[in-house]
């Protein structure tokens, strides 16, 4: 029986999803400076990406789950 790829959801990868974390945290808090229009564009940019990100779900045969 061919070995499964090993994923991050295993055990033994709490450092690298520690990582992950701190980077998502770092990338979603905005710059004090940033001005309303800068968050606005940033907060559509976002939202175009889930958009595309669902579309090539769907196209793939996936669903997302309620």
């Amino acid at each position: 029986m061919p070995s499964s790829p090993h994923t991050l959801i295993e055990p033994g990868h709490e450092v690298e999803w520690a990582r992950l974390e701190a980077e998502k945290r770092r990338a979603l808090m905005p710059a004090p400076q940033m001005t309303v229009g800068e968050l606005l564009r940033r907060g559509q940019g976002i939202s175009a990406q889930a958009a595309g990100l669902l579309r090539a779900v769907e196209r793939g045969g996936g669903a997302p789950r309620a």
